[in-house]
């Protein structure tokens, strides 16, 4: 039976675009070695942390969404970011379902739906 997980990763901000991709492509590697699969990768970008950590005022978001066949793999992927230096803090959550996030055109989409009906009704009175 599959387990889904949401692992959170923060990322020292200094880190270049190429070496921030570098480290999430090793842990997406590293779920795929375990016969598992990276449904989704969320970068949410450098943004500043509610406290500091290892003197680190700052960090990049990435949420990866994982599904692994053997539940007990998800111990490996913990123990590579807490050895990883380039990871400030990292977060791993088992969920019953992945659930993604609405992509931002999907929502942008929505609201000018919403925009153009507003339209018509008010055109309609």
């Amino acid at each position: 039976m599959s387990a889904f997980y949401e692992c959170v990763l923060l990322l020292k901000s200094q880190l270049t675009d190429e070496e921030s991709a570098a480290a999430v492509s090793r842990f997406t590697s590293l779920v795929e070695s375990k016969s598992g699969t990276v449904h989704h990768v969320q970068k949410l970008g450098r943004k500043r942390m509610a406290y500091e950590l290892n003197k680190e005022k700052r960090a990049e978001y990435v949420i990866l969404y994982i599904e692994l066949k053997n539940p007990a793999d998800i111990s490996e992927l913990d123990r590579q970011a807490r050895i990883d230096e380039r990871v400030v803090k990292s977060m791993i959550v088992r969920k019953e379902k992945l659930v993604f996030p609405k992509s931002e055109s999907s929502q942008e989409e929505a609201t000018a739906d919403q925009d153009d009906s507003a339209m018509l009704e008010g055109e309609a009175r």
